[in-house]
This record gives structure tokens, C-alpha cells and sequence, in this order.
């Protein structure tokens, strides 16, 4: 059961690394497209 919950937790952590990659992506993106002429 220990086994269950360390692997729930590792993936919802890689669930939220993602998270956060994909917002800092879009942000870089919106930047990028807002400045090009």
C-alpha cells in the first residue's frame, strides 16, 4: 500500500513539474509572437 501511495505522489509531482513547464512555455510563446513585428 506504501508502494501505491509513493507512486501516486511521485507521478501527481511529475503531473505538476509538467504543469508548470507547459504555463512557462505558453507564457515564452505569447512573448515572442507579442514582440515579432
Amino acid at each position: 500500500m506504501r508502494y501505491l501511495v509513493n507512486y501516486s505522489s511521485t507521478h501527481f509531482a511529475l503531473l505538476n513539474t509538467a504543469h508548470v513547464d507547459a504555463v512557462v512555455v505558453v507564457r515564452v510563446v505569447v512573448v515572442v509572437v507579442g514582440s515579432a513585428p
